[in-house]
């Protein structure tokens, strides 16, 4: 599963539902408009993955808040 790290969280929770495996979120910061979360670290323990997230800022120009920050 660490092939998943650096992918889209969607896409991940989307592997995990498809296979009917239990998993858990963790949010490991926190998020402003225009981030896009991305797995940080992904572990299996008793049956359970869990996936922990980061927000991670690619494009700021452009984005509403920018004048805002």
């Amino acid at each position: 599963m660490q092939n998943l790290i650096g992918k889209k969280l969607e896409y991940v929770v989307s592997l995990l539902e498809k296979s009917n495996e239990k998993y858990e979120i963790i949010n490991n910061n926190h998020n402003v408009v225009g981030d896009t979360t991305l797995v940080t670290n992904i572990q299996k323990k008793d049956d359970v993955y869990k996936i922990t997230t980061g927000e991670f800022i690619f494009d700021v120009k452009g984005n509403k808040d920018e004048k805002n920050r």
